[in-house]
């Protein structure tokens, strides 16, 4: 009915049936179908045609005057809100990994706020994998890729891994030859990390962590630390384990076994339609973290 009523008022505004449909590219026929449609509905007529063009009877005249602003208004607040949701601008709500917050994206914050001074972002940083929909959050940044359906994902940037250990720890400490030997050794890792892939030559073992003497800490720079401090094995992002790497504080360990290169993912809910300042914090992340 509300299209209906949009025909009529620009009908009326136009002053006859043909210069309304030249304006609006619809048929004539079409015009006046619509047009008879909502006098039915009204149980009333609106106007009468004649040579000139349209006459509005007096409903007709009295529904224009109630009606058009109303149109004009809804008009207005609809193009508003087009140019809100293609404009960015407005909050974005983050949840990301604490480490790769800290680390590979530190300063991508600063960058994209410079860029974008009208969106704001509200960071939620935890490692836990909460659900987007119970946290308000429009968008998370997750280690690995998603297997949960409900989520529409989009690659980012591939992260290395590597086993490491101080020089202390591994001159004092049995040789760590074949994925075997990491029995006997105490690990430091970070939850949910329980699990560990190790590939070589096409051939892959896993390692459940948990059956060994681990320290477990959720914060990645508390691993790095205590493994730099030599009281364990350490399976490290490339966040952490670079410097450390460079500076001889940490060795690699087990170079011909590594874990796989896990994938960084922008993931946020399928059904939900992203507006431009979401889909602009996706795009720079992306650009950002190719460029790094």
């Amino acid at each position: 009915m509300f299209d209906d009523l949009a025909i009529f008022i620009h009908i009326a505004k136009a002053g006859s049936l043909n210069q309304a449909a030249q304006d609006l590219s619809i048929p004539p026929s079409t015009l006046t179908r619509r047009l008879q449609i909502l006098e039915k509905n009204l149980a009333c007529k609106l106007l009468h045609r004649n040579t000139r063009g349209i006459q509005l009877t007096p409903e007709g005249q009295q529904y224009f005057e109630r009606c058009q602003p109303l149109i004009e208004s809804l008009k207005q607040t609809t193009n508003e809100l087009y140019h809100h949701i293609q404009k960015p601008v407005g909050t974005v709500r983050i949840i990301a990994p604490i480490d790769l917050a800290n680390t590979f994206l530190l300063d991508f914050w600063s960058i994209f706020l410079k860029k974008y001074p009208d969106i704001n972002i509200e960071l939620m940083l935890n490692n836990n994998k909460e659900h987007l929909l119970t946290t308000g959050a429009d968008l998370a940044i997750r280690v690995g890729e998603q297997q949960d359906s409900s989520y529409t994902q989009k690659y980012l940037y591939s992260l290395k891994t590597m086993l490491v250990a101080s020089p202390q720890y591994i001159n004092t400490h049995p040789a760590i030859q074949s994925p075997d030997d990491l029995k006997d050794h105490a690990w430091i890792i970070a939850e949910p990390l329980l699990t560990l892939t190790l590939l070589k030559d096409g051939l892959e073992r896993t390692v459940h962590l948990n059956d060994f003497r681990i320290r477990i800490s959720n914060e990645m720079q508390i691993c790095r630390k205590l493994a730099i401090d030599g009281f364990g094995l350490s399976y490290l992002p490339e966040t952490q384990y670079h410097e450390p790497l460079e500076k001889g504080l940490l060795q690699c360990v087990l170079s011909h076994w590594q874990p796989p290169v896990r994938g960084i993912y922008a993931i946020w809910p399928t059904q939900r339609l992203l507006p431009n300042r979401v889909k602009v914090v996706i795009d720079e992340l992306s650009h950002y973290l190719q460029k790094s």
